[in-house]
Protein backbone atom coordinates (compact mmCIF):
# COMPACT_ATOMS: atom_id res chain seq x y z
CA UNK A 1 0.00 0.00 0.00
CA UNK A 2 1.46 3.21 -0.93
CA UNK A 3 1.00 6.34 1.46
CA UNK A 4 1.76 9.17 -0.35
CA UNK A 5 2.40 12.42 1.65
CA UNK A 6 1.54 15.49 -0.79
CA UNK A 7 2.58 18.66 2.06
CA UNK A 8 5.91 18.52 3.73
CA UNK A 9 9.16 21.58 4.58
CA UNK A 10 11.74 18.81 4.68
CA UNK A 11 14.77 20.54 3.28
CA UNK A 12 17.08 21.72 5.70
CA UNK A 13 17.20 25.97 6.13
CA UNK A 14 14.13 27.12 3.35
CA UNK A 15 11.69 28.33 5.55
CA UNK A 16 10.59 27.56 9.12
CA UNK A 17 10.65 23.81 8.31
CA UNK A 18 13.73 21.73 9.32
CA UNK A 19 16.93 23.27 10.47
CA UNK A 20 19.98 21.27 9.79
CA UNK A 21 20.16 17.87 7.71
CA UNK A 22 20.44 16.06 10.29
CA UNK A 23 16.68 16.74 11.45
CA UNK A 24 15.88 16.16 7.74
CA UNK A 25 17.13 12.59 7.64
CA UNK A 26 15.51 12.13 11.07
CA UNK A 27 12.36 13.52 9.63
CA UNK A 28 12.64 10.48 6.58
CA UNK A 29 13.52 8.04 8.35
CA UNK A 30 10.30 8.72 10.87
CA UNK A 31 8.13 9.05 7.21
CA UNK A 32 9.83 5.26 5.91
CA UNK A 33 9.17 3.65 9.35
CA UNK A 34 5.96 4.94 9.74
CA UNK A 35 5.02 3.36 6.26
CA UNK A 36 4.79 6.85 4.04
CA UNK A 37 6.49 5.49 0.98
CA UNK A 38 6.62 9.17 -1.20
CA UNK A 39 6.63 12.11 -0.20
CA UNK A 40 6.61 15.64 -2.08
CA UNK A 41 8.28 18.33 -0.61
CA UNK A 42 6.43 21.78 -0.92
CA UNK A 43 7.98 24.60 0.65
CA UNK A 44 6.84 28.00 1.22
CA UNK A 45 6.57 30.38 -1.46
CA UNK A 46 5.07 33.58 0.63
CA UNK A 47 6.67 36.58 -1.40
CA UNK A 48 8.39 36.44 -4.81
CA UNK A 49 11.74 37.19 -3.30
CA UNK A 50 10.91 33.49 -2.23
CA UNK A 51 11.82 32.28 -5.59
CA UNK A 52 15.44 33.46 -5.12
CA UNK A 53 15.69 29.92 -3.64
CA UNK A 54 14.10 28.15 -6.11
CA UNK A 55 17.91 26.97 -7.36
CA UNK A 56 18.64 25.76 -4.14
CA UNK A 57 15.67 23.94 -3.59
CA UNK A 58 15.94 21.96 -6.64
CA UNK A 59 19.98 21.47 -5.57
CA UNK A 60 19.16 19.99 -1.99
CA UNK A 61 16.22 18.18 -3.32
CA UNK A 62 18.67 16.38 -5.42
CA UNK A 63 21.47 15.80 -2.93
CA UNK A 64 18.15 14.52 -0.15
CA UNK A 65 17.86 11.81 -2.92
CA UNK A 66 21.85 10.82 -2.55
CA UNK A 67 21.53 10.95 1.00
CA UNK A 68 18.67 8.38 0.97
CA UNK A 69 20.34 5.96 -1.26
CA UNK A 70 23.46 6.15 0.89
CA UNK A 71 21.22 5.48 3.82
CA UNK A 72 19.03 2.95 2.05
CA UNK A 73 15.90 4.60 3.12
CA UNK A 74 13.26 4.05 0.23
CA UNK A 75 11.40 6.60 0.23
CA UNK A 76 10.51 8.35 -3.05
CA UNK A 77 10.39 12.18 -3.42
CA UNK A 78 8.64 14.52 -5.75
CA UNK A 79 9.13 18.19 -6.10
CA UNK A 80 6.73 21.40 -5.54
CA UNK A 81 5.73 24.21 -3.54
CA UNK A 82 3.20 25.55 -1.42
CA UNK A 83 1.97 28.78 -2.76
CA UNK A 84 1.12 31.91 -0.53
CA UNK A 85 -2.36 33.01 -2.43
CA UNK A 86 -2.41 36.33 -4.08
CA UNK A 87 -4.05 37.66 -6.85
CA UNK A 88 -1.55 37.69 -8.99
CA UNK A 89 -0.62 34.12 -8.47
CA UNK A 90 1.46 32.88 -11.29
CA UNK A 91 2.77 29.55 -12.23
CA UNK A 92 5.86 29.90 -14.00
CA UNK A 93 8.75 28.35 -11.87
CA UNK A 94 9.70 24.86 -11.80
CA UNK A 95 8.66 24.26 -8.02
CA UNK A 96 5.54 25.80 -9.11
CA UNK A 97 3.59 22.57 -9.96
CA UNK A 98 4.07 19.52 -8.44
CA UNK A 99 6.93 17.30 -10.51
CA UNK A 100 6.82 20.97 -12.86
CA UNK A 101 3.68 18.72 -14.41
CA UNK A 102 2.58 22.43 -15.10
CA UNK A 103 -1.09 21.58 -13.96
CA UNK A 104 -1.50 20.74 -10.51
CA UNK A 105 -0.44 22.82 -7.43
CA UNK A 106 -0.80 23.44 -3.88
CA UNK A 107 -2.32 26.69 -2.61
CA UNK A 108 -2.77 28.25 0.66
CA UNK A 109 -4.98 31.04 2.50
CA UNK A 110 -4.16 33.08 5.17
CA UNK A 111 -5.72 31.19 8.02
CA UNK A 112 -7.59 34.00 9.36
CA UNK A 113 -10.09 33.43 6.24
CA UNK A 114 -10.76 33.15 2.80
CA UNK A 115 -9.33 36.11 0.26
CA UNK A 116 -11.65 38.39 -2.12
CA UNK A 117 -12.08 36.75 -5.74
CA UNK A 118 -10.53 33.89 -4.97
CA UNK A 119 -13.25 32.06 -6.61
CA UNK A 120 -12.98 33.83 -10.08
CA UNK A 121 -8.79 33.18 -10.07
CA UNK A 122 -9.15 29.49 -9.09
CA UNK A 123 -11.84 29.94 -11.97
CA UNK A 124 -9.07 31.14 -14.52
CA UNK A 125 -6.90 28.37 -13.53
CA UNK A 126 -9.43 25.73 -13.96
CA UNK A 127 -10.60 27.29 -17.01
CA UNK A 128 -6.96 27.16 -17.99
CA UNK A 129 -6.14 23.73 -17.39
CA UNK A 130 -4.61 23.83 -13.93
CA UNK A 131 -5.89 22.58 -11.07
CA UNK A 132 -5.73 24.40 -7.30
CA UNK A 133 -5.09 22.04 -4.65
CA UNK A 134 -5.66 24.23 -1.27
CA UNK A 135 -4.13 22.88 1.84
CA UNK A 136 -5.54 22.37 5.09
CA UNK A 137 -8.92 24.03 4.90
CA UNK A 138 -9.40 22.16 8.14
CA UNK A 139 -7.77 24.95 9.62
CA UNK A 140 -8.77 27.70 7.69
CA UNK A 141 -11.62 30.24 10.28
CA UNK A 142 -13.50 31.68 6.92
CA UNK A 143 -14.32 27.65 6.11
CA UNK A 144 -14.64 26.52 10.28
CA UNK A 145 -17.09 29.35 10.53
CA UNK A 146 -19.14 28.42 7.25
CA UNK A 147 -17.84 24.94 5.98
CA UNK A 148 -20.10 24.99 3.17
CA UNK A 149 -17.64 27.02 1.44
CA UNK A 150 -15.06 24.11 1.21
CA UNK A 151 -17.90 22.60 -1.00
CA UNK A 152 -18.59 25.38 -3.10
CA UNK A 153 -15.01 25.45 -3.54
CA UNK A 154 -14.65 21.40 -4.97
CA UNK A 155 -18.02 21.79 -6.87
CA UNK A 156 -16.21 24.53 -8.72
CA UNK A 157 -13.17 21.99 -9.36
CA UNK A 158 -10.55 23.00 -6.31
CA UNK A 159 -9.36 20.11 -4.78
CA UNK A 160 -8.94 19.83 -1.23
CA UNK A 161 -5.68 18.54 1.09
CA UNK A 162 -6.00 17.91 4.84
CA UNK A 163 -3.47 18.19 7.31
CA UNK A 164 -2.55 14.48 8.86
CA UNK A 165 -2.39 16.43 12.21
CA UNK A 166 -6.06 17.45 11.85
CA UNK A 167 -7.43 14.59 12.56
CA UNK A 168 -4.95 13.57 15.69
CA UNK A 169 -6.01 16.54 17.56
CA UNK A 170 -2.73 18.54 16.77
CA UNK A 171 -4.24 21.95 15.93
CA UNK A 172 -7.05 21.41 19.00
CA UNK A 173 -10.77 20.00 18.68
CA UNK A 174 -12.14 22.53 16.46
CA UNK A 175 -9.93 21.80 13.94
CA UNK A 176 -10.63 18.53 14.34
CA UNK A 177 -14.62 18.24 14.04
CA UNK A 178 -13.92 20.45 11.17
CA UNK A 179 -12.01 17.66 9.54
CA UNK A 180 -13.92 15.27 10.08
CA UNK A 181 -16.81 17.37 8.56
CA UNK A 182 -14.69 17.48 5.33
CA UNK A 183 -13.95 13.69 5.56
CA UNK A 184 -17.59 12.64 6.16
CA UNK A 185 -19.06 14.83 3.07
CA UNK A 186 -16.31 13.11 0.75
CA UNK A 187 -14.64 16.86 0.29
CA UNK A 188 -10.98 15.48 1.00
CA UNK A 189 -8.79 14.65 -1.65
CA UNK A 190 -5.23 14.44 -0.48
CA UNK A 191 -3.94 14.38 3.22
CA UNK A 192 -0.09 15.61 4.17
CA UNK A 193 1.96 15.69 7.07
CA UNK A 194 2.57 19.50 6.66
CA UNK A 195 5.57 18.36 8.23
CA UNK A 196 8.23 20.80 9.53
CA UNK A 197 10.21 18.77 12.13
CA UNK A 198 10.78 14.96 13.92
CA UNK A 199 9.20 16.05 16.87
CA UNK A 200 6.11 18.50 16.96
CA UNK A 201 5.04 18.32 13.53
CA UNK A 202 6.68 14.83 12.24
CA UNK A 203 6.66 13.88 8.81
CA UNK A 204 4.13 11.32 9.42
CA UNK A 205 0.76 10.40 7.74
CA UNK A 206 -0.43 6.82 9.36
CA UNK A 207 -2.34 7.39 11.93
CA UNK A 208 -4.97 9.78 9.89
CA UNK A 209 -4.51 6.85 7.30
CA UNK A 210 -5.49 4.27 10.11
CA UNK A 211 -8.72 6.70 11.26
CA UNK A 212 -9.48 7.60 7.60
CA UNK A 213 -9.89 3.49 7.10
CA UNK A 214 -11.92 3.07 10.31
CA UNK A 215 -14.18 6.23 9.60
CA UNK A 216 -15.04 6.06 5.66
CA UNK A 217 -13.47 2.79 4.56
CA UNK A 218 -10.37 1.38 2.69
CA UNK A 219 -11.72 2.36 -0.68
CA UNK A 220 -12.02 6.50 -0.04
CA UNK A 221 -8.68 5.68 1.71
CA UNK A 222 -6.90 4.39 -0.94
CA UNK A 223 -8.42 6.84 -3.54
CA UNK A 224 -6.70 9.81 -0.85
CA UNK A 225 -3.29 8.50 0.16
CA UNK A 226 -2.58 6.94 -3.07
CA UNK A 227 -4.43 7.14 -6.27
CA UNK A 228 -5.72 11.07 -6.25
CA UNK A 229 -1.92 12.33 -4.94
CA UNK A 230 -0.12 10.20 -7.51
CA UNK A 231 -2.73 11.21 -10.57
CA UNK A 232 -1.37 14.52 -9.19
CA UNK A 233 2.27 13.70 -8.96
CA UNK A 234 1.99 12.63 -12.79
CA UNK A 235 -0.33 15.38 -14.02
CA UNK A 236 -2.83 12.96 -15.30
CA UNK A 237 -6.97 13.48 -14.61
CA UNK A 238 -8.67 13.12 -11.20
CA UNK A 239 -12.02 12.07 -11.19
CA UNK A 240 -13.09 12.46 -7.66
CA UNK A 241 -16.51 11.36 -6.16
CA UNK A 242 -19.79 13.55 -5.99
CA UNK A 243 -18.57 15.77 -2.98
CA UNK A 244 -22.07 15.86 -0.20
CA UNK A 245 -23.04 19.41 1.31
CA UNK A 246 -22.44 19.71 4.66
CA UNK A 247 -25.04 19.24 6.66
CA UNK A 248 -24.80 20.38 10.70
CA UNK A 249 -27.62 19.89 13.50
CA UNK A 250 -28.31 23.11 15.30
CA UNK A 251 -26.81 21.49 18.30
CA UNK A 252 -23.52 21.49 16.75
CA UNK A 253 -23.62 25.01 14.87
CA UNK A 254 -24.65 26.23 18.43
CA UNK A 255 -21.77 24.27 20.09
CA UNK A 256 -19.28 25.61 17.69
CA UNK A 257 -20.14 28.74 17.35
CA UNK A 258 -19.61 29.25 21.61
CA UNK A 259 -16.30 27.51 20.86
CA UNK A 260 -15.04 30.33 18.61
CA UNK A 261 -16.56 33.50 20.75
CA UNK A 262 -14.67 31.29 23.43
CA UNK A 263 -11.30 31.77 21.47
CA UNK A 264 -12.37 35.12 20.48
CA UNK A 265 -13.26 34.59 16.96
Amino acid sequence: MQLFDIHSHTLPKIDDGSNSWDETMAMVRQAHETGTTDVAITHHMIRRSDYDKENEIIEKFAALKEHLEKNDIPLNLHLGAELYYSPDLELTHKISTYNNNGRYFLVEFPMQGIPRYCDDKFFEFIVDGKNPILAHPERNLGIIRNPMRAYDFVQKGVLLQMNAGSLTGMYGETVRQAALQLLDARLIHFVGSDGHNNTKRPLVIRDAYDIIIQRCGETYATKIFQEFPWNAMSGNEITIDEPMPISMTPEKAQSKSKFLKLLGF
